[in-house]
C-alpha cells in the first residue's frame, strides 16, 4: 500500500473536526451512509477504511487485497505501526534488529543474551557478581538477598531467629511476617490488624454555565483551544465565505463576537486554528489539501513558512510569542520551533532527520510536547524541554505508540498511548498522564463501556485534564462519545453539569484554562456546534 500524501499526516491526529467537512450540518448526513458506509467525508472527498477505495464519491471494496506495511503492522496516517518484533522502513514493518548487549568484562555476547564468567550472573544486559544464597534456616526461606521468615521469625544476620517482640494477628484479612503484617488487597495494617483500605471521597464537579459558539444561523463549528482570557479559537462554517456547505474557516471568539480570521493569499477556501496565548495572538493552518502555518495579530495573518517543505501547521504559541507545530522538510514532516522569524527543526528521539515528529503544545517555559520516532521506528509521548533535551515519556504498554497533547507549566504531560488491539487488530487508545517520569493510565468512563477509547487533550495549572471518551478513535461525531475531565484521578462526564432538557450533547473537551473554563465541541439539536463551560 502506498502511504498516503503528507497533508494527510499532518491533519490525523485531528480527523474529528473534518467528520463534519463536505456536508450541510443544517441536516447531518446519516453516518452509516457517508461514503458508502466505508469512510468519511473530508473535504469534498472520502477518507476510506482499509480494504476500501473511493469511486464515484463512495469507498469500494479494493480490487485487491489490502496488505498494509507488509503483513506486519497497520497504517497510521502516513506511517506504520508494527508488530512487536517490527520496525518500519521505507512504509512497511520489516524484522528489527535486536541490540546486542554490552555484557561487561566479566562476559560476552551470545545473540540477545550474555554468557557470564563463573561467579557472575546477567542483570540488565551485563554480568554482575552472583549474590551468594542465604541459607535464613528452617524457619524461613531465601527471598533475593534477604529472607522471609515464618510467623514468629525474625530475620538477623542472614537466618530466621525467634522474634523478641510478640506476633500480630493482623485478623481475617492478613497474616503476620515477621513483626508486621501482610495485608489482603484493600487492607491496610493498623496497630498489629489488617483494617479496610480508606477509599477516596467522591470528587464533585464545580458548576458550569455552557455558552454556544458559532454563528446566529447555527451552521456548525469547532472549537480548538482557549486561553485564561475566556478566548476561544478553532474554525466554523462561514457566514462571509461562498459555498455549499459554507467552507470552514478560523475563528476568534471572545466577548460573545466571532470574528473569522480567513485564509493565506493563494489558500483555498479553509483554515483552522489551534492556538492563542494571553494577547489574543492566534496560529493554526490555511489551506485543506498543502497546509500553511499562519499566525494572526490585530487582523493580519502571517505566513510562517517552512522547514524546507511545502507545507506546515502550527498549533500552540505561548505568551512570549514562541510558536510550534509541524512542517515538511521535503522528505519528512518534523516538529518546529518558531521564534523572532526563524524556524527551527527540535530533532526526535532516534536522532534523526528522516522520521516523523510533531509538537502540539508549549508551556511558559518553553518546554514543547508532541511525538517522534524512538530507536526502534515507534511513535513515542516525547517533551522537548527548553533546555535542548528530548525525554521519551514511555507509553502504556512498552511495546506500542503514545503521543502528547499538552504540557502545563509544572511540566505534567498528557495524551494518549496505545493499550491493546480491537477484534479487527485496530489500536485501542486510553489517555495518559505524565510526571516526573511516571506515567499512568487515566483510563475510561465505566458508564459507557461502547467507548472504548479515551484521549487527554488539555491540562491546567491545577492538573485537571480534559478530553473524550469515545467508540471511534478520533473522531467523536461518529458512535457513542463523551467529553470528559479527570479531577482528583477521578473520571467525569462533562455532561453530568447540564440540565436534562438542554438539547446537548458534549463530545469532546479540547482544553482547560487556570480558572476551569473548558471549550470543545458538542452536538446541539442534531449541530455539531462548539461550546464554552464557564465555570461558575
Amino acid at each position: 500500500m502506498q502511504l498516503r500524501p503528507l497533508q494527510l499526516a499532518l491533519l490525523t491526529a485531528t480527523a474529528l473536526f473534518l467528520g463534519a467537512c463536505g456536508s450541510d450540518d443544517s441536516n447531518p448526513p446519516d453516518p452509516t451512509e457517508e461514503c458508502g458506509g466505508h469512510g468519511h467525508l473530508h473535504g469534498d472527498h472520502c477518507h476510506c477504511d482499509a480494504g476500501y477505495t473511493e469511486q464515484d464519491d463512495t469507498c469500494v471494496p479494493t480490487e485487491e487485497p489490502v496488505d498494509e506495511c507488509g503483513g506486519h503492522g497497520h497504517l497510521h496516517g502516513d506511517h506504520c505501526h508494527c508488530d512487536e518484533g517490527y520496525t518500519e522502513q521505507d512504509g512497511t514493518c520489516v524484522p528489527a534488529e535486536e541490540p546486542t548487549p554490552d555484557c561487561g568484562e566479566h562476559g560476552h555476547a551470545h545473540g540477545d543474551h550474555c554468557h557470564c564468567d563463573a561467579g557472575y550472573v546477567e542483570q540488565d544486559g551485563t554480568c554482575v557478581p552472583e549474590t551468594p544464597t542465604l541459607d535464613c534456616g528452617e524457619h524461613g526461606h531465601a527471598h533475593g538477598d534477604h529472607c522471609h521468615c515464618d510467623a514468629g521469625y525474625v530475620e538477623q544476620g542472614g537466618t530466621c531467629v525467634p522474634a523478641e517482640e510478640p506476633t500480630p494477628d493482623c485478623g481475617e484479612h492478613g497474616h503476620a511476617h515477621g513483626d508486621h503484617c501482610h495485608c489482603d488487597a484493600g487492607y491496610v495494617e493498623q496497630d498489629g490488624t489488617c483494617v479496610p483500605e480508606e477509599q477516596p471521597g467522591q470528587v464533585e464537579l464545580p458548576d458550569y454555565a455552557l455558552v454556544p459558539i458559532g454563528h446566529p444561523g447555527g451552521t456548525g463549528s469547532y472549537a480548538q483551544a482557549l486561553n485564561d482570557a475566556g478566548q476561544v479559537v478553532g474554525n466554523v462554517r462561514s457566514a462571509i465565505v461562498g459555498g455549499t456547505p459554507s467552507p470552514l474557516i478560523a475563528y476568534h471568539w471572545g466577548s460573545d463576537t466571532l470574528t473569522e480570521l480567513g485564509t493565506l493569499p493563494g489558500s483555498n477556501a479553509f483554515s483552522r486554528a489551534y492556538g492563542i496565548n494571553a494577547s489574543g495572538v492566534v496560529v493554526g493552518e490555511s489551506d485543506n489539501d498543502a497546509p500553511r502555518a499562519f499566525r494572526w495579530e490585530a487582523g493580519v495573518l502571517t505566513d510562517l513558512g517552512t522547514l524546507g517543505g511545502a507545507t506546515a501547521v502550527a498549533t500552540d504559541i505561548n505568551d512570549s510569542g514562541v510558536i510550534v507545530g509541524s512542517s515538511s522538510t521535503g522528505t519528512a514532516s518534523r516538529a518546529f520551533r518558531w521564534e523572532a522569524g526563524t524556524m527551527t527543526d527540535l530533532g526526535s528521539l532516534d536522532g534523526l532527520g528522516t522520521t516523523l515528529a510533531r509538537a502540539w503544545a508549549i508551556n511558559a517555559q518553553g518546554d514543547v510536547a508532541g511525538y517522534s520516532k524512538n530507536a526502534q521506528g515507534v511513535t513515542r509521548a516525547t517533551l522537548w524541554t527548553h533546555d535542548g533535551t528530548r525525554v521519551n515519556l514511555g507509553s502504556l504498554d512498552v511495546s506500542r505508540a503514545s503521543q502528547a497533547y499538552d504540557v502545563n507549566d509544572s511540566s505534567t504531560v498528557v495524551g494518549s498511548s496505545v493499550v491493546g488491539a480491537a477484534a479487527d487488530g485496530s489500536p485501542i487508545y486510553n489517555a495518559f498522564v505524565w510526571s516526573d517520569g511516571t506515567i499512568r493510565s487515566l483510563g475510561t468512563l465505566p458508564s459507557l463501556p461502547a467507548a472504548v477509547h479515551s484521549e487527554a487533550k488539555g491540562i491546567n495549572a491545577e492538573g485537571w485534564v480534559v478530553g473524550y471518551v469515545g467508540q471511534y478513535y478520533g473522531n467523536t461525531t461518529l458512535g457513542t462519545a463523551a467529553a470528559v475531565a479527570w479531577v482528583g484521578g477521578q473520571v467525569h462526564d462533562l455532561n453530568s453539569v447540564l440540565p436534562a432538557d438542554s438539547g446537548w450533547t458534549l463530545l469532546s473537551a479540547e482544553d482547560i484554562n487556570a480558572r476551569g473554563d473548558i471549550t470543545g465541541i458538542g452536538r446541539f439539536n442534531g449541530t455539531i456546534t462548539a461550546y464554552k463551560l464557564v465555570r461558575q
